[in-house]
């Protein structure tokens, strides 16, 4: 397991850390930590592994320069993910090594007397452990949800997620909104579960680009215990996308729950809501699902690419009215609202609509067949 250099720069140890060449290889992931002082005095290749980040006081060149572009071959050359020197003896390196460490993208870093060598190891180490405990974690959520299981099987997984877990259960998965590092996602992670009021028999962990936290316990109502959790810890505040799924009786039934949380959350990314609750999500519950069916896209297709057809040749603003229309909830007063247009516009693109696809009196509603293909077409679009 591995972190990238990038979200090792977020750590307390390399607060001052200044990087010097070799920014475009940022991404290059660190496996472990070593220590290069004397092993390059008569060059040793092969010391090093890949993946390795070395850490150095150039000891063995205080009194050759020249020692150290070879040995920055040589790391390069054992695979090493990038460079940290003690400014010991040098606050600067040579020319040709700051060239070749940006042409290969290999990170160099200075950094001065604050920081220890073993301080440094500890919490890169200590960081690298975390994601193998987060991933294995993550692997098992995933056969929970893609995998079906029986009953007890189930119930074997969560108990193995968390040993206290309680009968009754619910779960909410939220991402934020904007792009976060590994770094600043374990921050927050760290900050929920230390949290005094974070119960024991729950769990909160990370889960693909998000957080998935499982709540357990005794009388639990999810539309009040979640309001109050996701207030607790500054969830609610417009920053998140956030899913919540029904509460269940049995831990058995927690593939049922990561589900629905999983399902309410893409659903609240489409819809561009803050929470969504699963009761919430309404047709998408059955869509969602089936959505890559040859029939679901066929049905789609029959109905969404006519109005974005007619609307390119002629700019009339038919789609735009379909989703305004199932957005109103067939209302076309306030369809006509949020077009800025008159109804009887609205009335007009509807009767357009239906010239186009062809419908016919006794044929199944405009606006349910509609509002399927609107919400289909958003999923197709995440």
């Amino acid at each position: 397991m591995s972190i990238s250099i990038f979200d090792a720069t977020k750590l307390k140890t390399f607060q001052n850390f200044k990087l010097i060449s070799g920014v475009s290889g940022l991404d290059r992931m660190i496996h472990k930590v070593g220590i290069l002082d004397w092993e390059f005095f008569h060059r040793i290749p092969g010391h090093f592994v890949t993946g390795e980040f070395v850490l150095t006081s150039l000891l063995f060149a205080k009194d050759h320069p020249e020692y150290i572009y070879e040995a920055v071959k040589d790391l390069i050359n054992d695979g090493v993910s990038g460079l940290a020197v003690k400014n010991i003896y040098y606050d600067e390196l040579p020319k040709e090594v700051v060239q070749l460490s940006n042409e290969i993208g290999f990170p160099i870093f200075i950094f001065d007397n604050s920081a220890y060598f073993e301080d440094i190891i500890t919490e890169v180490m200590d960081r690298i452990r975390l994601v193998n405990h987060y991933e294995l974690i993550e692997a098992k959520i995933d056969i929970l949800l893609n995998k079906s299981l029986d009953r007890s099987t189930v119930k074997e997984l969560a108990l193995e997620l968390n040993p206290r877990f309680k009968e009754q259960c619910y779960a909410v998965f939220f991402t934020k909104r904007q792009y976060h590092s590994d770094i600043e996602l374990n921050l927050l992670l760290n900050t929920i579960k230390q949290h005094p009021l974070f119960e024991k028999e729950s769990l909160a962990v990370r889960f693909r680009n998000g957080v998935m936290m499982i709540f357990t316990g005794e009388r639990l109502n999810v539309k009040s215990h979640s309001s109050k959790t996701l207030s607790r810890f500054d969830l609610d505040s417009g920053h998140y996308h956030i899913g919540v799924s029904n509460m269940y009786q049995q831990i058995s039934e927690i593939d049922k729950l990561l589900k629905e949380s999983a399902m309410a959350h893409r659903i609240a990314c489409i819809e561009g809501e803050n929470v969504m609750h699963f009761d919430d999500v309404g047709v998408y519950s059955l869509l969602l699902p089936y959505h890559d069916d040859f029939w679901m896209r066929r049905f789609h297709q029959t109905i969404i690419q006519p109005l974005k057809g007619y609307d390119q040749a002629y700019h009339s603003g038919l789609y735009d009215t379909a989703i305004a229309y199932v957005e109103a909830d067939g209302d076309i007063r306030m369809t006509a609202q949020s077009l800025f247009i008159h109804q009887n516009t609205v009335r007009y693109r509807l009767s357009k609509i239906k010239e186009i696809l062809n419908f016919h009196e006794g044929d199944v509603p405009l606006f349910a067949q509609l509002s399927i293909a609107v919400k289909l077409d958003r999923l197709y679009g995440q």
